[in-house]
């Protein structure tokens, strides 16, 4: 029986050295897996939120618009007979566009000139006659108007028919076609949309206390959105209405777009107007911001130990300057933001920070 109890306890002391083992053995197991799992360490390039001096600005919404742009339609009434032109097409001056199914008006024509003709060989013939007095001035005065009469009708006919065919008024790029062939076309229905992208224009109202602000020349930015991200454009001021409007006491400013990009007629874009003297604010580069629709965001750089961790950092923006933006809320001078490489990371990643490539 004593001898038994040595071996008892071996077995125990064997169990117990494998269970301990095998817990060893899961915990390591575990450990790599946490490890395989991580975020790997993400490089970012960084900027720091410093103070700036910038004009501060209103914002006023304005349309764009062509110089030259008109819907296009015709003075008379008919069918269809043929269209001579596609969608989104760029069209030159005088092109011919669509024809309507003239009707009688040809064979009219043709019989107003044969008219026309005879009354002005009769109104010549006439005058040769009252020269040798053969007949008497009256007889002379009704063969000249009757071909000028005569001629009229030619005349009057020939823009009728002329008033069958649509002709591009000035060169540019159509928009959708709004009829088709065989189709009854009334007098002063739009058949097509003709602007002239080339040179666009931004319409916008400011409230009367702006107006010594905005003048003819004035350096104007614009901004619209492509996806989520922010773009911007250079206008120049041009005109400003003489009349302020009674329903809101407000200017309609008119200023020309260089370089227009992707916009177009009809486009929203966000006016920046200057309003005072120059004030010095916190900024950060635009490019650093992630806009969404639930709030901008940047990814803020804090220190844990030796380590570099970016954390989402909700932020409240104000006025674009050039390439930076206004923060009124969310940061503080000399915060370090993530200004590359954002679309790598998650919350609480690691970074390392590396401003001397470009990344993307």
């Amino acid at each position: 029986m004593k001898k038994s109890i040595p071996i008892v306890a071996s077995g125990i002391l064997l169990l117990f050295g494998a269970v301990f083992a095998l817990h060893g053995w899961r915990e390591e197991q575990l450990a790599q897996a946490r490890k395989e799992n991580a975020h790997p360490l993400v490089t970012v390039s960084a900027a720091k939120a410093a103070w700036a001096t910038i004009t501060p600005q209103s914002t006023a919404v304005g349309q764009i618009r062509a110089q030259q742009g008109a819907a296009l339609s015709l003075q008379t009434a008919g069918v269809i007979r043929s269209l001579q032109f596609h969608s989104g097409e760029t069209v030159q001056q005088g092109q011919v566009l669509l024809r309507l199914d003239p009707g009688s008006l040809p064979g009219a024509l043709r019989e107003a000139q044969a008219q026309a003709k005879l009354a002005t060989i009769n109104a010549q013939r006439a005058a040769r006659v009252y020269a040798i007095h053969g007949i008497s001035t009256a007889e002379l005065d009704r063969a000249k108007y009757g071909a000028e009469v005569a001629n009229a009708k030619v005349q009057s006919l020939q823009e009728a028919l002329g008033n069958t065919v649509l002709r591009a008024p000035f060169s540019g790029v159509l928009g959708l076609r709004q009829v088709e062939v065989g189709e009854y076309l009334p007098a002063g229905k739009t058949a097509v949309r003709l602007e002239s992208p080339q040179n666009l224009q931004v319409d916008f109202a400011v409230p009367q206390n702006l107006a010594p602000f905005i003048q003819p020349g004035e350096k104007l930015r614009l901004q619209s959105r492509q996806g989520e991200k922010g773009q911007q454009f250079v206008a120049q001021v041009i005109a400003v209405d003489n009349h302020v409007d009674r329903a809101n006491r407000a200017l309609t400013v008119r200023a020309q777009i260089r370089r227009s990009g992707f916009l177009r007629p009809g486009m929203f874009v966000l006016v920046n107007l200057p309003t005072t003297s120059p004030q010095r604010r916190l900024t950060i580069p635009q490019v650093a911001v992630a806009y969404h629709s639930y709030g901008d965001f940047v990814y803020l750089l804090k220190r844990q130990g030796q380590d570099w961790i970016a954390e989402a950092t909700p932020v409240q923006l104000g006025a674009v300057e050039g390439q930076k933006v206004v923060v009124r809320k969310g940061l503080q001078a000399g915060d370090q933001v993530v200004t590359a490489g954002q679309v790598k990371l998650h919350n609480g990643d690691q970074v390392r920070i590396n401003n001397a490539v470009s990344l993307h």
